[in-house]
């Protein structure tokens, strides 16, 4: 780690306090001068530091630059030892992990973030809007799930991870639209995607890949998602990124950690949005309609046709609205 980065994680871990070059040189084993040097570059960077007479540099509470610096900041000490990629620009960071998955680079429980993504993807294949300033993190579980049930239920305890994340530091209230969306309203907020290594002689995956992109801030949305998706934050945000991106990181580990015993299954389902709901879906290319009754612990959708009841493993969906729209 360079010194200027050293110099960071100080400010990192103490953002919002005042540390005085004294202490930061002494801290570090270098000269007062070459921290002021790492203070100037980084200002250049864009970091809201704040030089303060008698008292010392401080970083702003609502600097929002994403680094590894500013996760490790966040994150819980039990994490300490985990990689942690920041990269200004990727792909998608789906891409980038899958990338070091193949060169044997990756290891359970790294954390790859990206400030934009210039070919951000969704399910079936579908672009995701990745402009700067958004939430797009990937997750790597390395870890051998024999049992196929406890495979799909991986994406609903993303989904719950971060609406609680969410909810707990944003207070916003958000809904599941199956099986891997988040909602405000009648608006897309988050998109996961959720990618699988699999060993085709034993026909087991072991390592899985968490996409999670969130539109963080208000964005000029091309024309044909604009009536479609939303922010969490129109102004100022209340909250940074890494301390939001860190939460959904804690909860994620702990819930995949316990796939087995479903706990988060009806923390889903009380935030399901599909729920009592009448939706249509495509199967071997005919549309069908039905009301979803239930979501069952293996994450299918338990759906009513007439005097039918059908179980929905996998697809896409759209929702009746109250208004009848289609969401």
């Amino acid at each position: 780690m360079s010194l200027k980065q050293q110099v960071l994680q100080l400010l990192e871990n103490g953002r919002g306090q005042a540390l005085s070059g004294q202490q930061l040189a002494q801290a570090l084993g270098v000269s007062r001068a070459s921290v002021w040097k790492s203070i100037k570059s980084l200002q250049q960077d864009g970091y809201q530091i704040i030089a303060t007479t008698n008292k010392g540099y401080i970083l702003q509470e609502n600097n929002d630059i994403l680094s590894e610096q500013s996760l490790r900041a966040c994150l819980a000490p039990k994490y300490a030892g985990i990689d942690v990629v920041a990269l200004k620009s990727t792909v998608s960071t789906n891409a980038e992990a899958m990338t070091r998955l193949i060169s044997g680079q990756l290891k359970h429980g790294a954390l790859i973030v990206a400030d934009e993504q210039t070919g951000g993807r969704g399910r079936m294949g579908k672009t995701f809007f990745s402009p700067q300033k958004g939430i797009y993190m990937s997750v790597a579980l390395c870890k051998s799930i024999e049992n196929m049930q406890d495979v799909m239920i991986i994406t609903p305890a993303a989904a719950v991870a971060a609406q609680r994340s969410i909810e707990k530091l944003a207070g916003i209230d958000t809904k599941i639209k199956w099986v891997n969306d988040l909602y405000i309203g009648k608006k897309k907020v988050c998109g996961i995607l959720t990618q699988a290594d699999i060993d085709f002689e034993s026909g087991k995956a072991g390592t899985f890949i968490v996409g999670i992109g969130i539109n963080f801030v208000e964005q000029n949305f091309p024309d044909d998602i604009k009536d479609k998706a939303c922010s969490l934050f129109e102004g100022q945000p209340t909250i940074t990124r890494s301390q939001l991106i860190a939460d959904i990181y804690d909860n994620l580990m702990t819930l995949t950690d316990d796939l087995k015993s479903r706990s988060f299954m009806q923390e889903y389902k009380a935030h399901s949005m599909v729920i009592g709901k009448e939706i249509s879906y495509t199967i071997n290319r005919e549309e069908k309609r039905g009301k979803v009754i239930d979501v069952d612990n293996d994450g299918g959708l338990v759906i009513q046709e007439g005097d039918n009841i059908r179980k929905l493993t996998c697809g896409e969906i759209s929702i009746r609205s109250a208004e009848n729209e289609w969401i």
